[in-house]
């Protein structure tokens, strides 16, 4: 795929226009003949207003007398703060976005912005003097039935959506979806009967799409997508697509859904980022999403059918498409990458894509590698050496906006954040408690990326901030971010009340033999201990040179059982034990579920004194 040109190009080319002014560099210093920003008519001003964030307006502001009463004309903090809520609503109680600008004091709607910055920073900030309110199941969205269990969520500004499946592992294995609104707190949709578990749920609240992987279970056959409304209608299913020109058997391993981006000039409502693996390569295809009405008028090339219930359909070579309001597919980019990429590990920007590849446990060298796609030409731009061998990666995500960076934690417990536009590491930190199960967040908190990491029962949250200006040294230098460890929240005090609710989802079916899987670990855990023993006894220094070899062998055997004793006890640990499965976060809540299927909320709205709170108790 050829690179994008730029904006002025499109434009030179479409107008013929000449022009004769030499072509600047934007790194270049102001000059007497350059156009400044003060120069700009009122309204054009104010479109770029529009696409800054608070952060760099409030620097703006301070340039100079004429650029802050400009930002005051245009009512700047007024339309950040309705955004804000627009975003947000569950900080409506909050903010009062009706008041007259005269009735909100001296510093009028940018000191009600700033203000609630600083009282949720405060409550998030790691201090002695308040907790979050904690509840675990009191929320609107843990509705389930008694046979089910919560098993994934996702979290946005608007909607809850939780998928249920079953509690124990003698109920019926099927799935459903469940959508909450936040605003009346109230079930507004939900899906239900899914034969296949929905893997990497993505949706889109702007185009009232939501989209699911369901796996194939026929090795030849590639995995597909499902995609529904995420709000309720008579018909919520609107498309199978099959991931045919992903190749034979394509496994799709993440789903990322953007929306308003652009490609090239053209701009999409909704992008899939999918990346798919098959025969020790994989593919990254990026698909654009549209609502779209079929019909044999709108879509005269196929030849329409009609099914055993009287419904009308097109088949193509993904899929069919039902006549009415469903979903348009476009293939708008692909990218082929050497490697077998990570599953659940991917995101992108209509600047950048990232994902991890595998280590492939047949190699000898099992690198992993962090895999930088640049956008604009589909092309992979940096293939950065990620973690040590035999190390896995669990968790990445990009940075919303400028330096764009990537953060991901791996299995030996450090944090690192990788520069997308140079290819290079920036910093490590080692992050406490580093266990085997861990999960990972990440929001724009007023400016600040504000980075979220579950271990087996505590959140730690960081800050990872930037310089908004940094100089030429800066870029250079090793400390250009500072990295702050800012909060623990723990589900360690509930877990003891979970504990007895995992057995009985461990439990074997009725009428099974009590020698379930966790009990013939134990009993695996037990001989490979004795042999372990006897193994060791065995070991003596060898005194006649043929005995060498014997010892030799008898030291592999030897690593070999202590890495299975090592494994089954990882296994073992991960059975009986209630660890955390799933984290999310927005500006007042951390959300965390649990392999009980339950959901602990840290609410920092609600944060009271700590004296109070155990006053009460």
């Amino acid at each position: 795929m050829a690179r994008r040109i730029s904006f002025k190009q499109q434009l030179l080319f479409r107008t013929s226009m000449d022009v004769d002014a030499p072509i600047g560099n934007p790194e270049d210093p102001p000059g007497d003949g350059d156009t400044n920003i003060q120069q700009l008519p009122e309204d054009c001003l104010g479109l770029i207003l529009d696409l800054l964030d608070p952060v760099t307006v409030a620097t703006l502001e301070k340039t100079s007398r004429h650029m802050y009463s400009l930002i005051q004309t245009h009512q700047y903090w007024r339309r950040a703060l309705k955004k804000l809520v627009l975003k947000h609503p569950y900080l409506g109680h909050k903010i009062d976005t009706e008041t007259e600008e005269e009735d909100l004091g001296k510093e009028g709607c940018k000191g009600v912005y700033k203000n609630l910055a600083k009282e949720l920073n405060l409550f998030w900030k790691k201090n002695e003097k308040f907790k979050p309110l904690t509840m675990r199941n009191d929320q609107y969205f843990c509705e389930k039935d008694e046979r089910q269990k919560i098993v994934s969520m996702k979290v946005t500004g608007n909607y809850f959506i939780t998928v249920l499946g079953p509690r124990t592992r003698s109920d019926l294995a099927v799935y459903s979806l469940r959508v909450f609104d936040r605003n009346t707190k109230k079930k507004i949709n939900e899906i239900s009967n899914l034969i296949d578990k929905p893997e990497y749920l993505a949706f889109s609240p702007k185009y009232n799409i939501m989209v699911a992987k369901s796996h194939e279970t026929c090795p030849s056959m590639p995995d597909t997508l499902n995609i529904w409304t995420l709000e309720f209608q008579s018909d919520p299913f609107l498309r199978a697509y099959h991931l045919k020109s992903s190749g034979l058997g394509a496994r799709c391993t993440a789903l990322v859904l953007k929306e308003d981006i652009f490609f090239g000039s053209l701009k999409k409502d909704c992008v899939v980022m999918c990346p798919t693996r098959y025969n020790n390569k994989s593919v990254v295809r990026f698909l654009a999403l549209t609502r779209a009405s079929f019909c044999p008028d709108s879509f005269p090339a196929g030849a329409w059918k009609t099914d055993s219930a009287g419904d009308r359909f097109v088949k193509t070579n993904n899929g069919l498409i039902y006549e009415g309001h469903k979903v348009a597919v476009e293939e708008v980019g692909r990218v082929h990458i050497p490697h077998l990429v990570q599953l659940g590990v991917a995101d992108f920007t209509d600047k950048w894509a990232i994902l991890f590849s595998e280590a492939p446990k047949e190699l000898p060298d099992r690198n992993i590698h962090l895999i930088v796609l640049d956008m604009a030409n589909m092309s992979i731009r940096h293939i950065l050496k990620a973690y040590e061998p035999r190390i896995a990666v669990y968790g990445a995500s990009l940075h919303p906006q400028e330096p764009d960076v990537a953060v991901a934690v791996g299995k030996d417990g450090y944090l690192k954040v990788f520069d997308l536009d140079t290819g290079r590491e920036l910093t490590n930190q080692r992050v406490p408690k580093p266990m085997a199960r861990t999960n990972t967040t990440i929001i724009d908190f007023f400016g600040t990326t504000r980075f979220m990491l579950g271990s087996i029962t505590d959140i730690h949250v960081f800050d990872l901030q930037f310089p908004l200006y940094p100089n030429p040294e800066a870029k250079l230098d090793r400390i250009e971010r500072r990295r702050e460890h800012i909060r623990t929240v723990s589900i360690y005090g509930e877990v003891w009340d979970m504990v007895e609710e995992r057995n009985i989802q461990l439990a074997p079916p009725p009428g099974v033999h009590i020698l379930d899987p966790l009990m013939q670990l134990q009993q695996n855990l037990a001989a490979l201990n004795q042999v372990n023993q006897a193994i060791e006894a065995n070991i003596v220094r060898p005194e006649l040179p043929e005995e060498a070899d014997r010892v030799e062998q008898l030291m592999v055997e030897f690593r070999a059982v202590q890495q299975r004793i090592h494994d089954l006890n990882q296994e073992m640990e991960a059975r009986i034990s209630v660890a955390i499965e799933a984290v999310a976060a927005d500006l007042s809540h951390i959300f965390v579920l649990t392999n009980t299927g339950d959901i602990m909320t840290f609410d920092f709205c609600e944060s009271s004194p700590i004296d109070e709170s155990i006053g009460e108790d």
